[in-house]
């Protein structure tokens, strides 16, 4: 009497078999075999400048600024230019501060160096992170969420502390950096940055 019943409980453990494979297989990370090599180079990159372009949309304003970025171990300085001669913002400072200049000529001291690009342009932009990422790799100071990479074993697609951060493309010659990064948040989808390198020069020594 109890046969009717068999064929239905074999299908819902199937199904939950399935289902608990499928869970375990989107948690799976296959790491490329080259990762730990690009790692090691691209944390040694320690002085370092780029040039290139900051692109911003938020909800209530949105632009583009030449970005200047000077880094030298734990130092850097930062020079955001506006267009069209409308002055520009000059970050400098290290893990323990920042000093902000405005095109006005005022200054002001920041204790979180993460709170810098708020203070300039009124983004929420982490200074450190953004760091790591420019050299492809993920922010040492974030847990990673998601991560992926290309079929060249570089950083493709990161999700870290709720940013969601696309390498598009790399360039150069004895080691390839990101040239275009597209950052974006799934809590505020109006928020759109992309910072596109034209220029990575670094201090071999």
């Amino acid at each position: 009497m109890n046969r009717p019943f068999i064929f239905p409980l074999i299908v819902i453990l199937l199904s939950l078999t399935l289902a608990s494979c499928a869970a375990v297989k989107e948690k799976t990370i296959i790491e490329p075999a080259n990762w730990k090599a690009e790692q090691l180079k691209r944390q040694q990159i320690s002085v370092w400048e780029i040039r290139g372009r900051l692109g911003l949309q938020t909800e209530k304003t949105g632009g583009v600024l030449d970005i200047i970025w000077k880094q030298s171990e734990e130092d850097y300085s930062i020079r955001l230019i506006a267009p069209l001669g409308a002055g520009s913002y000059l970050i400098q400072g290290n893990d323990e501060y920042a000093d902000v200049r405005y095109p006005d000529g005022r200054k002001e001291i920041i204790s979180n160096v993460d709170d810098a690009f708020l203070s300039a342009l009124q983004v929420k932009l982490p200074v450190s992170a953004i760091r790591d990422w420019l050299r492809g790799l993920p922010a040492k100071q974030m847990s990673i969420d998601k991560i992926n990479w290309n079929d060249k074993g570089l950083l493709n697609r990161l999700q870290q502390a709720g940013w969601n951060v696309e390498m598009k493309k790399y360039t150069g010659a004895d080691i390839l950096l990101p040239h275009a990064i597209y950052l974006s948040r799934d809590d505020k989808p109006e928020l759109d940055i992309r910072l596109i390198l034209r220029q990575w020069l670094i201090d071999n020594q």
